[in-house]
Parts: C-alpha cells; sequence; structure tokens
C-alpha cells in the first residue's frame, strides 16, 4: 500500500487539515484540470531505516553530473554547500568502514576488518576554519588524501583517514616534519563521510552534531530533464537525506515530489501492464492512503516509509508510460468522506468477498464507514488464483490456543464457524477441545494465530459430507453453491440485492420448488469441504486440520485484481473506486 522535484514543502501531517476538496460526480465523467500548486507538495520516504539502516550505501548518476552536498532546512528546502563531479560515490558512517561484500549487498560495512580499503575514523584537521565548501577544498587538496569538513555549521580542512589513533599520530608526526601542525580529530556519532565508491577517498564529511540537521544530498543537474540516482538496485528522482538518528547507523529518506512519489507507488503496486483505468483508481487510493496516515514516522524524521507498513514504492524502478500516465491523468485526486480525505486501504483479492475494518482492524466502524465489507462480483473475472490451504495438527492447534489463554485439553476434537460478516465471512469460530471445553475467537484472532492468507476461509477434510436429497442442487455458472448467504442477484435496475430468503427455482419439467438454506456439505459437522461464506464445522481427519481460503491481504477496501477486473469490463477508475469504497466522493487535495 508511490516525481519533478519543488522546493515547496508542505507537512504532510497538515495537509489533512487543510484540504481543497472539489467533489466529481459519480460516474466516468472527467475530472477538471488540477487546482495550482498541488503538484507543489514534498513528502519524505524512508527507504533505510530502524534495524534497516545502512553502514554504507553506495549510489550512483544515471543522468545529471554527480553531486550537490548540503542539508534540508526546516521547510525542507535544499541548502548548498558544495558539489563533486563524481558520479559513483558512496556514503557512510563516520567510523571504521571497510569495502567489501557482507550479507549480499557490496558496500562499505564495519565487519570486514580484513578488506582491503578501509576509511578510518580518525583525520588530521588543519588550523583555522573556512568561510565556504570552496576554501576548505583548496586548503584541504594541498596535502594527499585531504578533504573538506562541514562540522556542526563550520567548515574546515581535514586531511587522511586512519583507522587506529596511533597511525594518525605517525601521519602527523610526518607533516610535522614538514612544518604543518594539525590536530587529530574523530567525529562524533552522528559523523557521516562521502567517498569514492570502492575506495578510501573521502570527498567530504559532515557532523551536525547531534542536532538532527542531518547531511543532504541531490544530483547535479545539467539542464532540464528528470535526473535519475541508482541505489541498491532501484531507481529514484529527487533528493536524499542521511542522518543517524540516536547515534546509529544511516537512516537513508528519499525527498522527492508528491505526485512522483505516487508515480513510484503506482507500478510497484500494480503492474504497469494493467488497464490505465485500474492504476488510476490505484493512483487515487495510493494518495489518498499517503494523506491520511500524516507524518507516521516522525520519530524517524520523514513522513512515510517505503514498505508494504506504508506503502509499497521503489521509486522509478518499475514505472512505465502507462503508470505514469494513470498518475498524470488523476493528478491531485482524492477519495473523500464526508469533507476528510479517506484511508483507502488496499489489498490483493479479497477471494469474493472483502471485510469491514472493524472486523480486520477492531476500529469504530463509525470512523471508517466507507471500509464496510460486501460481496465482491467482480473480482473472479480477472482469473487470479487465490486458493489457498493451511494445514494445523490437533495438538499444536491446542498449544496455539492455550497461549492465548484457551486451555482446550490436549487437542482440539472439533472447529465451527459459528457467525458469519454481513458479506459472508467468519466473524467467530469455535474451537472445542477434547476435554470438552468450548472458546469462539474472532476472526482477526484467528487469521494471526494460523497467519492465514486472508478473512474468507473454511474448512476442508477428507471425509465427504452426507449428501441431502430433499433439497435441489443449486449452482451458479456451474459450480455448485452451499448455501443462499452471500448470494446476490441483479435486479431490474441494474443494482445488486442480496438474494435472502422464500427462493424458488424453476425445475427441469417447469414446476417451481423452494430452495433451502444450508443446502450442501460441511455444514453438519461431520467433515467434508466447509463452503466458503457458510456456517461450517469439522472434527478433521485423523486429527489434522485443514483451513480452505481464497484471497491474498487484509480484505478491507480496494481489491486490486478486483479493480483490474472491472477495468476490463469498462467500468472507469471512478466507478471502481466507488464500489470499494462505499459512499466516497472523489476530489482535490
Amino acid at each position: 500500500m508511490e516525481k519533478p522535484m519543488k522546493r515547496k514543502f508542505v507537512q504532510i501531517a497538515a495537509l489533512c487539515l487543510s484540504v481543497v476538496l472539489l467533489s466529481l460526480c459519480a460516474g466516468g465523467q472527467r475530472a477538471a484540470a488540477a487546482p495550482a500548486g498541488s503538484a507543489d507538495r514534498i513528502i519524505r520516504v524512508g527507504l533505510h531505516f530502524g534495524t534497516g539502516a545502512m553502514e554504507g550505501l553506495n549510489f550512483a548518476n544515471t543522468t545529471g553530473s554527480g553531486y550537490r552536498f548540503g542539508y534540508y532546512d526546516g521547510a525542507n528546502q535544499f541548502v548548498s554547500l558544495g558539489s563533486t563531479g563524481q558520479k559513483a560515490i558512496s556514503v557512510v558512517k563516520t567510523m571504521n568502514v571497510y569495502y567489501g561484500t557482507f550479507s549480499g549487498y557490496t558496500s562499505y560495512h564495519s565487519a570486514l576488518t580484513t578488506a582491503n580499503v578501509a576509511v578510518g575514523e580518525y583525520h588530521l584537521q588543519l588550523p583555522g576554519s573556512y568561510a565556504s565548501f570552496g576554501e576548505a577544498q583548496a586548503a584541504a587538496s594541498a596535502y594527499a588524501g585531504g578533504f573538506p569538513a562541514y562540522i556542526g555549521g563550520t567548515f574546515y580542512a581535514r586531511v587522511g583517514n586512519y583507522t587506529s589513533k596511533d597511525g594518525a599520530l605517525a601521519a602527523q608526526a610526518a607533516l610535522a616534519a614538514q612544518g604543518v601542525e594539525t590536530a587529530i580529530k574523530g567525529t562524533s556519532e552522528y559523523g557521516i563521510s562521502v567517498v569514492i565508491t570502492g575506495t578510501n577517498t573521502i570527498l567530504f564529511q559532515f557532523d551536525d552534531l547531534g542536532q538532527g540537521t542531518g547531511m543532504g544530498m541531490e544530483p547535479n543537474a545539467e539542464g532540464p530533464g528528470e535526473y535519475v540516482t541508482l541505489s541498491k538496485g532501484c531507481t529514484y528522482v529527487g533528493g536524499f537525506r542521511f542522518e543517524r538518528v540516536n547515534g546509529g547507523s544511516l537512516t537513508v529518506v528519499n525527498i522527492l515530489g508528491f505526485e512522483d512519489y505516487i508515480k513510484g507507488v503506482v507500478p510497484h503496486e500494480m503492474s504497469n501492464s494493467w488497464p490505465i483505468e485500474a492504476l488510476k483508481a490505484q493512483a487515487v487510493a495510493a494518495r489518498s492512503y499517503a494523506l491520511s496516515l500524516g507524518s507516521k514516522h516522525s520519530s524517524y524524521h520523514f513522513d512515510i516509509c517505503a514498505e508494504t507498513h506504508c506503502q509499497a514504492y521503489s521509486g522509478r524502478t518499475r514505472a512505465g508510460s502507462n503508470s505514469d500516465a494513470a498518475v498524470e491523468q488523476t493528478v491531485g485526486q482524492v477519495a473523500v468522506w464526508n469533507g476528510k480525505i479517506a484511508q483507502t486501504a488496499y489489498y490483493s483479492s479479497n477471494g469474493g468477498a472483502s471485510e469491514s475494518s472493524s472486523t480486520v482492524w477492531g476500529s469504530n466502524q463509525a470512523n471508517y464507514p466507507y471500509l464496510v465489507g460486501k460481496v465482491d462480483p467482480y473480482e473472479a473475472a480477472s482469473g487470479v488464483k487465490n486458493d489457498y490451504a493451511k494445514t494445523v495438527d490437533s495438538a499444536t492447534l491446542a498449544a496455539k490456543l492455550k497461549a492465548k489463554g484457551c486451555d482446550v485439553g490436549g487437542g482440539v476434537a472439533s472447529i465451527a464457524v459459528t457467525s458469519l460478516t454481513d458479506s459472508g465471512n467468519p466473524k467467530l469460530v469455535t474451537f472445542t477441545g477434547s476435554n470438552g471445553k468450548k472458546f469462539s475467537l474472532n476472526s482477526r484472532e484467528v487469521v494471526s494465530m494460523l497467519a492465514l492468507s486472508s478473512y474468507r476461509y473454511g474448512f476442508d477434510t477428507a471425509v465427504a459430507p452426507e449428501p441431502e436429497p430433499s433439497a435441489p442442487e443449486l449452482s451458479v455458472n456451474g459450480k455448485p453453491v452451499d448455501s443462499l448467504s452471500g448470494l446476490y442477484a441483479v435486479d431490474g435496475s441494474g443494482n445488486l440485492v442480496p438474494v435472502g430468503e422464500n427462493v424458488y427455482v424453476i425445475t427441469g419439467s417447469g414446476t417451481t420448488q423452494p430452495i433451502e438454506q444450508g443446502t450442501g456439505g460441511g455444514s453438519n459437522g461431520s467433515g467434508g469441504s466447509g463452503g466458503l461464506g457458510t456456517l461450517s464445522s469439522t472434527t478433521g481427519n485423523n486429527g489434522v486440520f485443514t483451513f480452505i481460503g481464497k484471497g491474498w491481504g487484509h480484505n478491507v477496501g480496494m481489491s486490486q485484481w478486483g479493480a483490474y477486473a472491472m477495468a476490463q469490463q469498462g467500468y472507469t477508475y471512478l466507478n471502481i473506486l466507488q464500489f470499494y469504497y462505499t459512499g466516497i466522493t472523489v476530489g482535490y487535495m
């Protein structure tokens, strides 16, 4: 659940409080042009942080002529201090780091102490300070290994890098013999160095002494166009911010235009080859979701991460003309509920029915009236293969239940779906233990406990159920249906309506015959295939229980494969959004 850089910064958290929302009419009409300034917003995207923070990270220009160094001020405007024409550089934490491959990544790491290339943490500093990067660089360039440093807001000229203080002392003595006085300097735990990749040649050193400024870096531009940087297999536009948060390794943040960010989300969440209307729906959903989150990672000094914890983002890596066009044709558009940007959650597939946020996240449903479960008549037409099975034995299941405070004895005797949600997914599941005790868990607890792939599931065993000949066999599109629950029909006005009770079918002889609820296997407690969308139970198969299901993801909001199918059937992105997010309109941020 992703870009020309603009200099005006707007805090993402504040966007939701100052939104101009121009509602669009429902249906397929094209939106008016986006308001002026909607493309000026900046977002800070965390690429590496926390346990994923880096000791060293490589960068390379695929366009541009090297990089400029500086920092981002409080308004997220880049303040340039100096630059380099080098196109392949690495940013490292200022400590002893060594160039080589570690955990599958070739860069600078502290663990590779026997590597041939080492960047040391000790340096020699020339007397005095300087007014600019250029002056410090000129002074340092008179000595082998010299480089400019910006420490606590002041420029200095430094020489060399040494992995031990003894090495620095020896180099200091050699310079002293030439009449050059220097001071041995390390850096604080917040120091950052820029080196030529694969070498120990330092180009620039930055240390904010823990003030939280961090070092900024942007590609040098050689004229109009999109300037792209390659790092760790991905390509990015915009700039980068490096900070050793709490003195740790490098937290790396991509700072770029908000619409460029959305261009990096859409092709990561959907394929660039998908229908344009599905991609447009994804663009609006991604834009809305990002804005609704605010500054989710403020403790790391960025707004949103590049992982599925927020939204998957890989810069320009997967972008194509189709996904770019989807973003450009919906620029600035967001989903709106009651004058606020909706939190437009989405997922891969629902297996036939989405689910309400209260079921999946335990949220107050009144706060998210647009995230309500519903039967999805479209997704099946996408052709997605989303069946899954999860097998667990009786003893393991009993242990998992005991960990949740449910003592069922040495094993589980039977399992039953005892309550369904409005969209026909399990709501409550009751486990009966070998000791006769019964415990009911809500679906959220069951999915978490068993790591099920979706919220649409039932049971399967090797024991076939007894047939029930008293009721006629009911099938839809040639497939047997176990119950009327969750079935919808199209009325004369083209609306989807629940089938409900007192339904009759016309038999082969032309007579009518009632269809009774509960027809089909898996609902009599004797095993068999527990139909999805039905109350069902199972006693397992020789102490083994198999959960079967359809879908992939949390089932709340928009099914991406459902959006694909709707677009294939000629629906517009507005149709798609208004189906999956009940009652929303589409407006501008």
